[in-house]
């Protein structure tokens, strides 16, 4: 088990709360993009979806995914801190994404986060954003958004 204080593992917490709220909101881009650091890294290929360097290229990829989704809605459980080493963490979740685009078409996921954080200026960022299959994933997921 990883030790760490509970402020911290809160913390931490917060920052794959806040993704999950920004991410639904589907309006804020600007809000979602400062969750990460400039140089992050962001690898959705487990799940068929592209694996991307950097806030521009997940500017692209989230502007599609706000331009076609007409709801979105995660729940995150399970939180647990799998490192720590005072400024550097991985947090680990899972997660169960609900969408539904304009077109009409629904998508259920059962996955699993993981965030590798780094505290910059007393503020945790990610660095490194995982989805790992949970569950066998639907087809829709790749009708959605399959090409990106």
């Amino acid at each position: 088990m990883t030790v760490i204080s509970i402020e911290e593992r809160l913390a931490l917490n917060d920052l794959m709360t806040d993704y999950c709220y920004a991410v639904d909101a589907l309006s804020d881009l600007d809000a979602l993009l400062d969750l990460f650091t400039d140089d992050a890294v962001l690898d959705f290929s487990d799940i068929g979806l592209p694996a991307m360097n950097g806030k521009r290229e997940f500017r692209g990829f989230y502007e599609g995914v706000f331009a076609d989704m007409s709801h979105h809605t995660h729940y995150l459980t399970n939180f647990r801190v799998g490192s720590y080493s005072g400024n550097a963490a991985t947090g680990l979740a899972y997660v169960q994404g609900l969408g539904r685009s304009k077109e009409g078409n629904e998508v259920l996921v059962h996955v699993r986060y993981e965030m590798d954080c780094v505290k910059i200026n007393g503020e945790w960022k990610c660095q490194k954003y995982c989805i790992r299959q949970g569950m066998p994933l639907p087809g829709s997921l790749n009708e959605i958004h399959g090409e990106r």
